[in-house]
This record gives C-alpha cells, structure tokens and sequence, in this order.
C-alpha cells in the first residue's frame, strides 16, 4: 500500500519548495522499496524444493517453482525435481527407508565422490561420464557401489536436486543389486544444529517466508530428514573404509566400533551444539578430532594433532581395512598419504570439471584409478 503510494505521488508534478523536498525524500524511500523488491525476488530463487512435511496427520509438499513458493498436498507417488537454472529436470518417487549396512561385500567397481556442495552440474556430469547414470538421470551401473563421502549442503543453489537423485539412485542401485552409500559430513551436521554459515539465501528466505526454521525442513517430521537420519558416518565395503574428514588417535578407543560411531552420531544429529557438549561422546564426535571434522590425516600441521604412521597402522588394523578415503578437505587433485593407505577425493568439483583435472576415484579389484570427466585421462592413482 504504502509503496503504491508513494508511486503514485512521485507521478505528480510540484513546483512549491517544500513539496520539491518532499519529493526528494520520497524518492529515496522509492529507491529503497525498489532494491528490497528486488532484493526479495532474486534471493528467494527459481527451483528448489520439494519438501515434504508430515504434519498433523497429513502430508504438505512445499516448492519454489518459477521464483513462486508453491504448498499443496501431494496426490502422486511420484514428482518433479528442478535444479535452479531449469536445466536439469527428473521424476522421483518416495520409497520405504531403512538403515543402511555399515558393513557391505566387494564388488566389481567401486566409485568415490566427495563434497559436491549443492553443484548439481558438476555432480551430474561426472556420474554421466563415469556411467553411472544415464540420459533419464537413471541408474545404469549395475551390481556395483557408489559412495558420496558427504557434504551436499551449502555453497551451492542445488542442494535439493542433489539429494534427490541420491535418494532416487539409491532405490534404483538396490532393484539393480547394486548400492549406494551415502556418508554424513561436517555440513549435513551444521546445518542439522542450526548454523547456516555457508547456506545461500535463497533457503533460509524460503523458510522464513512459510515461518520455519530452515533446520525444521530436515526435521524427523519431513521426508529428507527422515533419510538423513537413517544414514551411516562411517562404512566400509570389503576392506576399503570410507569417513568424511578423518579417524584421529583419539578412535583407537575399542568403545569407538563402526556401529557405535554411526548410531551415537545418528542419536546426537538434530540437537544444538549446546545439547551435544552436555555429553563427552557428543563433544567428540562433532569436534575437531571427530569423524565428521578431524584434518590430521592429511594436514601436517601442529594445530590439526597429526595422526602418526604407528596410529594409522593401528587404525587400519582395528577397522580391517587395507585404506582409507575421506572428503572434507580440499585438494587440488585427489591426492594419496601414508604410501598410498589414506586418500583424499575432496576437490573443487567446478574448477576440475572445467578445468579437466581430477574428480574422484574408481575401483576396480586391486586397481584404483582417478577418474576425469573425460574418461579416456582416468589413471591409477599415485601412491
């Protein structure tokens, strides 16, 4: 009302002085309406979404579609997916969840990701190249495995999207007698406390415009929290170990079994920080030598409490596991330590994927190779 107002006295011309100052200060506040005008459309965003909320008996599905919030209750078993840009669009259905093994057989090929952060494009093509999807965005690898070793929230516009096609891959890799395994990382943990550091604007406007907390959207009263909820911190697949960030010393404590990591982690998820420090398992666990967060596997200096040579022997032999792969910090390239016995796969999945520099990793038997997004440059890996 009060914007249409001074629209429409700004069309009107005044020669009185005082008048003249009037319309002065009135175009000042019509330029600052106009910017929080815009301000308001362009943060909110394109696409995103769906969430589906279970509320009071019933179902609510929420979306951002064409820059308009839109909340109906589903009548389909299946629905749209949209990336932000429009370009990527595909079907989900919802399907039963359940806690995954920690523990699963070898197979064939085994590929690794890390920390895609919302980059939808990047996420995509590399499963594209790696064939892993196909044209549909559907599941064409079979009887093998792939691991996302954590992090899809924050940084990027297609936090969503990316989630979906995880939870659509994973049912379809299960009917194909193949799997997928999806890891927490130190963001999925942020974001569940309440600490949006990192979160583009466009989510939290999405949660304040419908009067939530944007945590509330992965609550156990919605679809994704529920899925979230229900995944591992730590797995292994034959020998091979996969974390997100790292194993410190502190993990040769014999209480810290794969099962006893992933189930007082999943206990811990949704309370604050301050609800997590009341217990000295919580204070580990989501702390700088915990599992979602330790650097000293790969970071060498002091203030990161290196892991030494003996203590990763040890490690490996507590886990029977050959090696180990994590996400959480970045590299240029995927980069090995310990003589080939640790390997980091967090990279800037943009810059390499424009810059055709590494991706992640495939295995195969005893063979690792980094893979590219151009297939033919995939190599073995260095030790």
């Amino acid at each position: 009302m009060m914007y249409n107002s001074i629209k429409f006295f700004l069309k009107t011309s005044y020669t009185d002085p005082s008048r003249i100052s009037i319309t002065c200060a009135l175009t000042a506040v019509f330029i600052l309406f106009q910017i929080a005008d815009t301000h308001s459309q362009t943060t909110l965003g394109n696409n995103d979404g769906p969430y589906f909320f279970y509320e009071n008996g019933g179902t609510k599905l929420v979306r951002v579609e064409n820059g308009d919030i839109r909340s109906e209750v589903p009548v389909k078993s299946s629905f749209k997916v949209m990336t932000e840009d429009g370009e990527h669009q595909f079907e989900v259905k919802r399907h039963p969840l359940k806690t995954p093994s920690w523990n699963s057989p070898k197979s064939n090929k085994i590929l690794v990701l890390s920390d895609p952060h919302g980059d939808f494009q990047s996420f995509y093509a590399i499963l594209k190249a790696q064939k892993v999807i196909g044209n549909h965005y559907e599941w064409t690898f079979g009887k093998n495995n792939l691991v996302i070793i954590g992090d899809v929230f924050d940084r990027g516009k297609d936090v969503l999207p990316i989630f979906w096609l995880i939870y659509k891959l994973e049912n379809e890799a299960e009917k194909a007698g193949g799997k997928v395994h999806f890891l927490l990382g130190n963001h999925e943990e942020m974001i569940l406390r309440g600490n949006y550091k990192y979160t583009q604007d466009k989510y939290k406007m999405l949660a304040d415009a419908i009067g939530k907390d944007y945590r509330d959207f992965w609550s156990l009263d919605t679809e994704l929290g529920k899925w979230l909820q229900s995944k591992n911190t730590m797995e292994k697949i034959g020998d091979h170990l996969f974390v997100h960030a790292g194993l410190s010393h502190t993990m040769l404590d014999p209480q810290w079994t794969i099962p006893a990591v992933n189930d007082s982690v999943r206990f811990y998820l949704f309370q604050t920080k301050e609800e997590r420090h009341k217990s000295r398992a919580g204070t580990f666990l989501f702390g700088s030598e915990g599992p979602l967060w330790y650097r000293g596997m790969v970071r060498q200096e002091e203030k990161y409490h290196p892991l030494s040579e003996a203590d990763l022997e040890k490690i490996l032999q507590i886990y029977s596991a050959k090696r180990i792969y994590l996400g959480h910090t970045i590299f240029p390239e995927v980069t090995s330590f310990y003589k080939g016995r640790v390997v980091a796969v967090n990279v800037n999945n943009e810059a390499n994927r424009l810059g055709g520099k590494s991706r992640g990793l495939l295995i195969e038997g005893n063979k690792t190779s980094v893979i590219y997004d151009d297939v033919k440059k995939n190599k073995i890996l260095a030790q």
